[in-house]
């Protein structure tokens, strides 16, 4: 008789789980739009511009010749405040301040964008050659710019006013050269050198990428490196920088009006200051508006330029 042996029942091998396949999540990148006080300033220097370009076609703006009148009377010695008939009230000639402060404003953006465009053009290309080439030309630049900033501004440009007034009187030839072409020319003096000093930090960062060595290495010249590489790398940085030096300018330019050197007609926001400030106790609205419009506008500029600075990742000095 035979026994059976007993079989030992094997567990069936448990299968692992098989890891599943990883799944790209692809991820949407949401257009990021600019901010709420980005988008108002663009909106109130867009407004801003319209009226003072067109302040003659314009039915609601009164001319800087045109009185006040109520009653058949001019408004004269600031009798009238602000309200629906003067916005901004009157001066004390009997003139609407909304009126003066819209034709100052078209006066003031002239010479501020005139002279960042004339110091931006001079101070950038004077940043670029400094920094692309370095060497000797680096230290000439940076010796003609620390001559340029060893000068106090606000005393360059009374020296430099005066001197041009002399020349305007002494020499028919410069007859043509009014107090406008005279500020502009002062102002892109003084704004040549922050902006050469600016352009040339950024070149020497770019001077350094990958692109433009590989450039040099193919046998590129020097030309074609800076206008095909550089420059266009350059725009970002220039033109946040020309936002923040209109609102320097802008803010020098009334420095130079309140002390009675920028120019007298139509006049610009900081003649206004100086002309209305000692009534400011019984007439706070000749003095208040101009320095509000001063104030926003200034905001407005250095609110967009530092917008487009944070875009592009942009490492600016002071101006």
């Amino acid at each position: 008789m035979t026994m059976a042996t007993p079989t030992t029942v094997l567990p069936e091998a448990v299968a692992e789980p098989q890891a599943e396949a990883a799944v790209p999540v692809i991820t949407k990148h949401k257009r990021k739009w600019p901010g709420v006080m980005v988008i108002l300033s663009a909106i109130f220097l867009i407004i801003l511009t319209i009226l003072s370009m067109f302040a003659d076609q314009i039915p609601f703006i009164r001319t800087i010749e045109q009185f006040v009148i109520v009653n058949h009377r001019p408004q004269t010695n600031y009798k009238l405040g602000p309200g629906w008939t003067a916005w901004f009230g009157t001066d004390g000639v009997g003139k609407d301040v909304f009126a003066k402060c819209i034709y100052g404003a078209k006066v003031t953006l002239t010479i501020a964008f005139a002279s960042t465009v004339v110091g931006l053009v001079i101070g950038g290309f004077l940043g670029m050659v400094s920094g692309y080439f370095q060497g000797i030309t680096d230290r000439t630049v940076s010796i003609f710019t620390d001559i340029l900033l060893a000068f106090p501004p606000l005393v360059l440009a009374l020296l430099a006013i005066y001197r041009l007034d002399d020349l305007k009187a002494q020499h028919p030839a410069f007859a043509w050269f009014s107090r406008t072409w005279q500020v502009v020319v002062v102002l892109s003096v003084l704004a040549i050198a922050p902006l050469a000093r600016i352009v040339r930090a950024q070149t020497l960062a770019i001077a350094q990428r990958e692109y433009v060595l590989a450039a040099r290495s193919l046998g590129a010249k020097n030309r074609r490196i800076i206008v095909r590489e550089v420059l266009p790398n350059l725009v970002p940085t220039m033109i946040s920088v020309a936002f923040t030096g209109i609102a320097v300018l802008i803010v020098a330019e009334g420095g130079l009006a309140f002390l009675g050197l920028s120019v007298e007609s139509p006049p610009t926001w900081g003649r206004l200051i100086s002309d209305n400030y000692k009534r400011i106790d019984d007439a706070w609205w000749a003095t208040l508006f101009p320095c509000l419009m001063l104030f926003l506008t200034v905001l407005a500029f250095n609110i967009i330029g530092d917008h487009i600075a944070r875009k592009f990742d942009i490492r600016e000095a002071a101006i």
